[in-house]
């Protein structure tokens, strides 16, 4: 890329010794952006990583943010945002493969319709169990749904796309669980954000197996009803309950994972 070609795409990934995952990620970002000639970047905060991230980030040309203390995702996102040139934003994950077709359908979609600020697919556990597979498929068909009943965006940080002019008018992530889905929504009020089902980036399922189904379950029985319950997002409850999963259980799981 010449100095002075304008970048298009800023991928953000927030890595803590992701060094058996950041590889696939990065090589199928090389991979898509070469195949259409993509201008872009990526921005890889790094929360003191102990294993060969940092130098897998580095042989992929990436520009590399380390935090100077554990930070956690979602604020090393934040920090990523502000650093990136791109016109478009892509918050993405250390474990995720993403396909070229969903790539290029998702950038397609943003240049075309000028008021289109944000898109976001779904995810797929490309390595999880048939009961996984199943409850991820279930849960991206009602969060569709529901952006077609109420309007409300319901994106996954693992494939987010938005206008950086957008993501700027924000504080960005709020340091609390579903994060992601909690800015989308934000964003959608004030801007066209909008779901492209038909397209899917896929992670790894490690998180459920970390956590084994009925804890994985119980963490997102809290974000269904944050997305499916307007009325009590602000309550008390639901404001501590989402503090609270995101330093006792959100970062323990982060100690291993970034989803």
């Amino acid at each position: 890329m010449s100095a002075r070609e304008p970048i298009l795409l800023s991928f953000i990934v927030p890595t803590y010794n992701e060094e058996k995952n950041l590889p696939r990620l990065l090589a199928s970002i090389k991979y898509c952006c070469d195949k259409f000639g993509i201008p872009h970047e990526i921005i890889v905060v790094d929360d003191k990583s102990a294993d060969a991230t940092i130098m897998i980030a580095q042989a992929f040309n990436a520009k590399i943010i380390l935090n100077d203390r554990r930070m956690g995702e979602y604020p090393s996102r934040n920090l990523g945002a502000l650093v990136a040139k791109g016109e478009y934003l892509i918050f993405t994950g250390a474990d995720v493969i993403i396909p070229c077709d969903t790539l290029y359908r998702v950038i397609s979609s943003l240049k075309e319709d000028k008021r289109l600020a944000g898109m976001y697919v779904r995810t797929y556990p490309h390595d999880g169990s048939l009961v996984a597979k199943l409850e991820f498929v279930t849960w991206y068909t009602l969060t569709t749904l529901w952006y077609y009943i109420s309007g409300e965006a319901n994106a996954s940080a693992a494939f987010f796309a938005i206008k950086r002019s957008a993501f700027l008018t924000t504080k960005g992530f709020e340091d609390v669980a579903y994060a992601d889905s909690m800015l989308s929504r934000e964003l959608s009020k004030k801007f066209k954000i909008r779901p492209c089902f038909k397209h899917v980036v896929y992670v790894s399922g490690r998180r459920i197996r970390e956590m084994g189904l009925k804890e994985f379950n119980k963490l997102h029985t809290v974000m269904f009803l944050d997305i499916f319950f307007p009325f009590l997002r602000k309550s008390k409850y639901l404001v501590i309950l989402k503090k609270y999963l995101k330093k006792h259980v959100h970062d323990r799981i982060s100690s291993t994972v970034y989803a």
